[in-house]
């Protein structure tokens, strides 16, 4: 974790080395020392991490450097954030349209600003009093014996490792009766043992998170009498951390042969040996607690399992999904969490075993309390229920119950050796990553996006030339998923160390007023204000959410929010944003999703360059957005675009450099487009990260003018999207047709199309050429009166336009069409719609007969 910070300070002391500006503050030569410095503490974080479980020392120290290294990455931060307003000021305030230039990265040389020499000085100042403090922390190192971590001792390292946390050993012999559920999950995994594969040896995979119970459940299949009675032989090997192969294969082979002699042997003659061992014999291998996913490795250790007997298994226990893929012929089993009854009685056999039943009975309801927070983890509920035996008054449990004890040394030292592991198995980025979760309330339920954001925010995660941030933070999620270090969707974590009940807020400046270098601030209580000195106070947070809370307005001073890169002020009665929030330079993220009362963003918006995430869906009284839109290139999301007719407001071609925007888009207001070359300039054929289109056109009543409906209809017909879209729903369109672009099958990948309100069109659009369209609605055609041919996309209207129409339809809804009569499906059985499973048909009171060859394919009919 530590080596994350000082790595990301490194990379910008590197950066500033570049700046003139150093030159003219004479700091060149500070900045020079402290990144040597840096590297140098670098080298010992490695071994410094292993060690600061047990050395009480090692531990300050980490402290040390990371406090430091943060002091240094926020004043670079301030350095970069000055560049980069001087920058903006050079564009323009981005309230009126402006020529694009090109804005360079904050993170590359920069040498044409000016920056404050009141300010230059005082970072001066600032950056040598950190590199005095450095100075001491790198003396320090000499007297902890700390070691510059290399490759060749690897091997060493990990058998340090292993000291240091505690050996795990495991063994195949188990003890039945101290065993609480797992009976299914057994008989699940002896039937996979049991049943026919052709596959030799054919491996199943045990994935679980650390403490679930993988190796008892190994070990539970191992001592089963139908598995002893089909397996010629049967192998238990503890692999652990260090994947080496020879020591491996000669430990299979004292599996079986404990007077086995070859100590000297080389892997060829191991391998040899256990090769004739095992040829024509059915075996089973167990080789528990597996975490290197090198497949070549696997490739050299299974070669003498090749001549085994069919029906051969190996049997694996990981907390890596990635492991059991490199595996290759690999069933993976998943193994769950116990069930609270069963924790309950693991818990129970332990804290309560030597009680009379009046004490059980008193302390049954806290103990079933206590066992929720175990999460359904065995050893949580093992090693508590230990540690809870020795508690003896109601009192006590309850001190257990309400306290912070979840966090305590006394409680966790036996589950620590059972998870440490996995997390010193994580590379720097993703424990820094997954260290984070330790910030949220328990019982919280996390969104993936939203915790990408935030580790975008924090500056976790660097892109690299070929993938944004945003998708490097996805791999970076799923691999903590698949490591078992996260569990499905929900997140459960006790350690809330920003988080107030609402009765006892009294204000945010109360509660916090000694967090002065918080970085993230997630506020989830009943404030109604934020006082006019939070953005002072709390200058370094990188973010901030409000979402929820009772606020109505934030101060004027949020213009000294300079180091912010995550806002989120979701679900408030927040009504405009104040001007100030356009001087958040560095802002990523803003998300103003169902604030219904907002009616306003800042006018200088353009200033925000860099947005990535734009977020205000459900804003019901936000009627336009301000000109300077086009200028936030960076943005990956932008959830809504209203196209404006004042002055001031946001026109159609402020689309046309936003090109890097993904996922769902909604532009409304489509009817003040006021011509063909105003929405060419949308340039809505270039947006190919764009799986999910919304078009929006204000609904009126009456009819409209004819030169209306025909603007709309030029419009529309430029508005083609990029061919990647998967999905596309257009509402209240006034044009009497619909462009022939929404026909065209090279639209391979639109899946889901809805079509509400076109009340002038008169005839369907020709959908049935979409190649892959599963779902399509339709609704509110009031003037149609035939469904025939040309929705099939048949040219000649008479059923025989050639191929197969809607291949793929699975749910066809027709809605509101009051007028609709008739519908003729021609064509023989299986050339329209042949996989249509599921049609509705609402509020169509005058259609007279359904296609009858559509009804014998149909699983529900409404």
């Amino acid at each position: 974790m530590v080596d994350w910070i000082v790595s990301a300070a490194v990379e910008k002391l590197k950066t500033i080395l570049v700046d003139k500006v150093a030159m003219l503050v004479d700091i060149s030569d500070e900045i020079r020392k402290l990144s040597s410095t840096f590297t140098s503490i670098q080298a010992l974080l490695e071994d410094a991490e292993s060690r600061r479980v047990k050395d009480r020392a090692v531990k300050i120290w980490l402290e040390k450097v990371k406090d430091v290294a943060y002091d240094v990455e926020d004043i670079l931060d301030e350095w970069m954030t000055e560049a980069l307003k001087s920058k903006v000021a050079d564009e323009g305030d981005g309230s009126s349209p402006s020529k694009k230039r090109k804005v360079s990265s904050i993170l590359s040389p920069v040498t044409n600003y000016i920056i404050p020499l009141k300010l230059r000085l005082e970072i001066g100042s600032r950056i040598k009093e950190v590199s005095s403090r450095l100075d001491d922390i790198e003396k320090e190192k000499s007297q902890l014996c700390l070691r510059v971590y290399s490759a060749e001792r690897e091997c060493v390292d990990s058998e340090v490792r292993r000291a240091e946390i505690g050996e795990r050993e495991t063994g195949s012999l188990v003890n039945r009766s101290s065993i609480v559920g797992r009976e299914r999950e057994k008989d699940e995994v002896v039937h996979l043992l049991l049943q026919e594969v052709t596959v030799v040896p054919f491996v199943i995979s045990i994935v679980g998170m650390g403490g679930l119970g993988k190796t008892t459940l190994a070990q539970l299949v191992y001592n089963d009498e139908i598995v002893k009675g089909h397996f010629e032989k049967r192998m238990w090997v503890c692999v652990s951390e260090d994947f080496n192969v020879k020591r491996i294969t000669k430990s299979i082979i004292k599996s079986v042969d404990t007077e086995f002699k070859g100590e000297n042997l080389n892997l060829n003659q191991l391998q040899t040996h256990l090769r004739k061992m095992l040829r024509a014999k059915r075996f089973l291998l167990v080789l528990d607690d597996i975490w290197s996913d090198d497949s070549e490795k696997w490739d050299i250790l299974k070669l003498p399992f090749l001549d085994g007997a069919l029906g051969s298994r190996i049997v694996i226990t990981t907390r890596s999904e990635k492991v059991a893929l490199a595996m290759g012929n690999s069933h993976i089993y998943k193994l769950a969490v116990l069930s609270e009854d069963d924790c309950w009685l693991l818990f129970r056999s332990r804290a309560l075993a030597h009680r009379n039943v009046e004490e059980r009975l008193e302390l049954e309801a806290i103990g079933r309390k206590i066992v929720k927070k175990c999460g359904g983890v065995p050893l949580a509920a093992k090693t508590i229920g230990s540690a809870m035996c020795s508690r003896r008054t109601r009192r006590e449990w309850e001190l257990v119950l309400e306290s912070d004890v979840w966090n305590s040394h006394d409680i966790l030292q036996g589950i620590l050796p059972a998870l440490l592991l996995s997390y010193h198995d994580l590379p720097p980025a993703l424990k820094q990553c997954f260290t984070y979760f330790s910030i949220f309330p328990k019982d919280s339920s996390i969104e993936k996006d939203v915790i990408i954001k935030l580790w975008v925010a924090q500056g976790f995660i660097r892109s690299d030339t070929s993938r944004d941030m945003e998708e490097i933070g996805g791999l970076y999620f799923d691999d903590l998923l698949r490591r078992s270090l996260l569990q499905d969707a929900e997140l459960d974590d006790e350690k809330n160390i920003i988080s107030d009940e609402a009765d006892k807020v009294a204000s945010i400046s109360a509660t916090l007023n000694k967090a002065d270098k918080l970085w993230t601030l997630l506020l989830k209580s009943n404030i109604s204000n934020v006082p006019s000195n939070f953005f002072y106070h709390w200058r370094n947070l990188r973010a901030l959410d409000l979402s929820s809370t009772a606020i109505k307005e934030l101060p004027t001073t949020v213009g000294k929010f300079k180091h912010s890169r995550y806002l989120d002020l979701s679900d408030t009665g927040i009504e405009e944003l104040p001007e100030g929030v356009s001087n958040c330079g560095n802002l990523q993220t803003l998300r103003l999703i169902c604030c219904r009362r907002l009616r306003k963003l800042p006018m200088r918006i353009g200033k925000m360059i860099s947005l990535r995430h734009l977020e205000f869906q459900a804003c019901d009284d936000l009627k336009y957005l301000p000109q300077g839109i086009g200028r936030l290139t960076s943005l990956r999301m932008l959830t809504d675009f209203i196209v404006g007719d004042g002055d001031q407001e946001c026109k159609c071609g402020e689309l046309k450099h936003l090109n890097r925007l993904q996922g769902r888009l909604k532009i409304s207001g489509l009817e003040n487009v006021r011509s063909r070359d105003e929405a060419r300039e949308a340039e809505l054929y270039k947006k190919q990260h764009l799986h999910a289109l919304v078009l929006d056109y204000t609904y009126t009543e009456g009819e409209p003018l004819e030169d209306e409906m025909k603007r709309m209809e030029d419009v529309l017909e430029i508005l083609k999207p990029h061919t990647n879209l998967k999905e596309f729903a257009m509402w209240n369109y006034k044009g009497s047709k619909i462009p022939k672009w929404i026909e065209d099958p090279v639209f391979s990948n639109l899946v889901k199309v809805n079509l509400w309100y076109s009340h002038q069109c008169k005839q369907l659009p020709g959908l049935g050429k979409l190649p892959s369209l599963k779902f399509l609605t339709i609704g509110g055609m009031r003037k149609v009166r035939k469904v025939g041919g040309e929705f099939n996309a048949d040219d000649n209207n008479e059923g025989c336009g050639g191929g197969v129409s809607f291949p793929k339809l699975e749910t066809l809804v027709f809605y509101y069409m009051p007028n609709w009569e008739e519908w003729e499906l021609r064509g023989g059985d299986g050339e329209v719609m042949p996989s249509l499973l599921q049609l509705e048909i609402n509020k169509c009171p005058n259609l007279k007969v359904l296609p009858c060859n559509l009804l014998p394919l149909l699983q529900k009919l409404t």
